[in-house]
């Protein structure tokens, strides 16, 4: 999830070093986070030509499409500490319960 949080970043940004600025990291690591998404997806989301940094038209859909996969990533998380904290002496409640 980290690594959508530096597209994000870096997509708003239209800039590695403002984006890696902003995420409190060095422009490197960060340059090497969206490559390792890039492979990952099979498809390059920047277009780094000309000093400028544009978004591909992969790189368009995963703007739209990252900010709810992250916000589904941390209902989960938030469900499963939930569940997790729950008193291990009560009975189980069904798993709609949680929502």
């Amino acid at each position: 999830m980290r690594h959508l949080e530096c597209f994000l970043a870096v997509g708003e940004e239209r800039h590695f070093g403002r984006a890696a600025e902003r995420l409190g990291m060095e422009q490197p690591p960060l340059s090497q986070r969206i490559r390792r998404l890039e492979k990952e997806l099979g498809a390059d989301l920047f277009d780094r030509g000309g000093g400028q940094v544009q978004l591909t038209p992969a790189g368009h859909v995963l703007m739209r499409e990252a900010p709810e996969l992250l916000r589904a990533h941390q209902r989960m998380r938030t469900l499963v500490q939930r569940a997790a904290a729950t008193d291990p002496a009560d009975p189980p409640r069904p798993w709609s319960a949680l929502y």
